[in-house]
């Protein structure tokens, strides 16, 4: 019993000194094939200070990670589970010293998160660089970060390369270098931005590698951003222009577009597609955004353009 109240207790003041949090992802689509409502994620994230220089952020990501019925190899089709599972995203320490920041663990990546802020509507959709798979959102490795001058953060990391679904595969570690310029968060702040984002894979033959050049702009209530990211992989190499805008025409009443041009440089298949969205923001009290939108997706090789009607649920806690 004495142990048992022990471990009550320890566990009480831990999540007292610490902030449990989270944020829901839910939608109601429309197509010409199918509609229904859709579970999309739920985020719960819990973290806080050891000490002044030391701290940590714990999250599990709710969602489905399989494809339901699919084809395999030999073109047979086969079925996978899909019901809802929970995963752990991130599991990372940091360290502040003179010298600057490091973080160890299962840690976010430093690829996306400034352009995916410049958008501004996770909830809405992906980035343009998390869309289209040109690097995973964290992964297993450690980091570091500093800021040399006023409004100039730099930072390295050096991590599996898997990212944080799969375990390590081979032999070769994934580098991944940032420097940003301006407020990284307009999303909540006014400001402007720009950067560089450049990683290196090393395979049994060619490396590969991703460059991305992003900007934005937030004030007057309007927001702006663009970016553009090179992927290479062996022989083959995609291209994605990302631009965004949003502007607030009424109190908690945002409208926004966004415009993405993905090319991978196949003149054989015509893989190349063109994704437009565009819709209203609607920030209710209580931590809830609804966002009815349009979502239109063009595509080089001639197919058929698909269409799809989107009511986006938020719910932040």
């Amino acid at each position: 019993m004495k142990k048992i109240l022990l471990v009550v207790s320890i566990t009480g003041f831990m999540f007292a000194e610490g902030k449990i949090g989270g944020v829901t992802y839910f939608d109601y689509s429309s197509t010409e094939k199918a509609s229904g409502f859709n579970f999309e994620r739920q985020y719960f994230g819990y973290g806080g200070e050891v000490s002044d220089q030391v701290s940590y952020k714990i999250l599990f990501d709710v969602g489905r990670t399989n494809l339901g019925t699919t084809l395999n190899k030999e073109g047979n089709e086969i079925s996978e589970d899909t019901r809802l599972v929970v995963f752990l995203k991130k599991a990372q320490v940091n360290y502040k010293s003179s010298f600057g920041k490091f973080n160890f663990g299962l840690i976010g990546m430093n690829t996306y998160a400034v352009q995916e802020s410049n958008w501004g509507y996770r909830f809405i959709g992906k980035s343009a660089i998390d869309k289209n798979i040109f690097s995973s959102t964290a992964d297993l490795g450690v980091g570091f970060s500093k800021s040399i001058i006023d409004n100039l953060n730099l930072s390295l990391l050096i991590v599996n390369g898997e990212g944080f679904k799969n375990p390590q595969g081979d032999k070769f570690q994934k580098i991944a270098f940032n420097a940003t310029y301006g407020e990284s968060n307009l999303n909540k702040n006014e400001g402007y931005n720009a950067g560089l984002v450049y990683t290196m894979e090393s395979t049994d033959t060619d490396a590969n590698t991703m460059t991305s050049l992003f900007g934005g702009f937030a004030g007057m209530g309007l927001r702006l951003g663009g970016e553009y990211d090179m992927f290479t992989k062996g022989s083959v190499e995609s291209n994605i222009i990302s631009v965004s805008a949003n502007y607030a025409v009424r109190d908690k009443i945002d409208i926004f577009a966004r415009y993405d041009m993905v090319d991978d440089n196949d003149d054989v298949n015509k893989n190349g597609k063109n994704y437009l969205i565009t819709g209203i923001v609607l920030t209710c009290d209580g931590g809830i955004s609804v966002a009815p939108n349009m979502r239109m997706t063009t595509f080089e090789n001639e197919t058929e353009a698909l269409t799809e009607y989107k009511v986006n649920f938020q719910f932040k806690f």
